[in-house]
């Protein structure tokens, strides 16, 4: 369960040939190579503190617990240092999720717009329709109970969509055309510009005119390829779910060894055919085809899945915060006592600290929640 919302929300690997456009192929591959490699060693690290502290499930708790570490260290407060730190880096974590959530249903009305290009209705109107088909997959209360949205809405979704990319540009072999596809090895050098900001018929007349290459292309490039490795905000509140937390190097290796190869054949494929004419929005570099259509019509069932991940992960920490046992609604009813008793049954052992049934995403999450409810 944890491996697949991990991989679902991280991959997006057709955003990859747009970074291209931005950075070149030389800078490009640099922060390839870079985001790879540094993301993928934070991402263990992470997982390596928080199964040295089991009691800290959340990322500004970890955030929190290292000022506080740092503190004494110092002969500081402790307190003070991981009470300002958790709290610093909460409004950070709620302001990103919070954001991102906003961009995603951006892109889903984005998306609503495209395949109903006819439609009298405003981008607030589908800011409406998109939260609307949004609200019954937010009722999902966990990470592990959105494992069969993650498979469903956020992996199926995404090989389909890789597999169009290799589809469109196999037809066309945009690399053929005359014009053909531009590209920037260097700083300074003309380019299609404009490629992360947008398209549609004005971008496209403007990509018509070559312009230098300047660090403000490179650095929205950059930010670019960061935002392609996103996901570890939210690593610690995965692995407080999973059952064996020590697995956790699993999850990244399955995690970054699909990804990354992902990320470098659509980057390079998608960079080779469209060169700097490469749109973040990839699917206005095809033909308007049946293939291309299927595809905009999945991305609208993989942004429920994104609006989902990102308002999960405010939505635990309040209700941890506020008591609220999230996983309720979906454990299994009691069994009702029986009616007819000739003596008391004894009451049933708890389990230990050790059993298994103190283990499971719901207990973890259960006791974390507890900890947190004022005595």
């Amino acid at each position: 369960a944890i491996t697949a919302n991990s991989l679902a929300f991280m991959c997006v690997p057709r955003a990859i040939p747009a970074c291209f456009a931005q950075t070149g192929w030389t800078v490009g591959m640099l922060a390839l190579v870079y985001s790879s490699v540094v993301t993928y060693d934070t991402g263990l690290v992470l997982g390596e503190v928080c199964r040295l502290r089991p009691k800290i499930g959340s990322y500004p708790g970890l955030c929190g617990e290292a000022l506080a570490a740092c503190a004494a260290r110092r002969g500081w407060s402790p307190q003070a240092w991981r009470d300002a730190g958790a709290g610093c880096c909460l409004v950070l974590q709620f302001a990103t999720y919070y954001l991102t959530t906003v961009a995603e249903l951006i892109y889903f009305e984005q998306f609503f717009g495209q395949l109903f290009d006819q439609s009298r209705l405003c981008q607030w109107q589908w800011l409406l329709v998109a939260a609307a088909v949004s609200l019954p997959v937010l009722q999902l209360p966990t990470y592990h109970e959105t494992r069969w949205a993650a498979a469903l809405l956020g992996l199926l979704p995404l090989a389909i969509n890789v597999a169009v990319m290799f589809y469109e540009v196999l037809l066309v072999r945009p690399w053929r055309c005359q014009p053909g596809p531009r590209y920037d090895g260097l700083l300074g050098v003309a380019d299609g510009g404009g490629a992360l900001s947008g398209g549609g018929e004005e971008a496209l007349s403007n990509a018509t005119s070559p312009q230098g290459r300047d660090l403000n292309d490179v650095f929205l490039g950059l930010s670019a390829f960061a935002y392609a490795f996103g996901g570890h905000g939210f690593y610690p509140e995965e692995i407080r779910e999973m059952s064996t937390p020590s697995a956790w190097p699993s999850v990244m290796n399955w995690t970054y060894g699909v990804a990354i190869p992902l990320y470098w054949a659509c980057g390079i494929v998608g960079y080779y055919a469209y060169g700097d004419f490469s749109w973040s929005n990839i699917n206005l570099n095809f033909p308007r085809n049946a293939a291309n259509t299927a595809s905009i019509g999945v991305q609208v069932v993989q942004e429920v899945y994104f609006i989902l991940v990102g308002n999960l992960v405010m939505m635990l920490d309040i209700e941890m915060r506020l008591g609220i046992d999230p996983t309720v609604c979906c454990s299994a009813p009691p069994d009702p006592p029986p009616r007819h008793e000739s003596r008391p049954t004894p009451p049933t052992q708890p389990p230990t600290p050790h059993s298994p049934a103190t283990h499971t995403p719901t207990a973890r999450l259960h006791s974390i929640a507890s900890e947190d409810e004022p005595s």
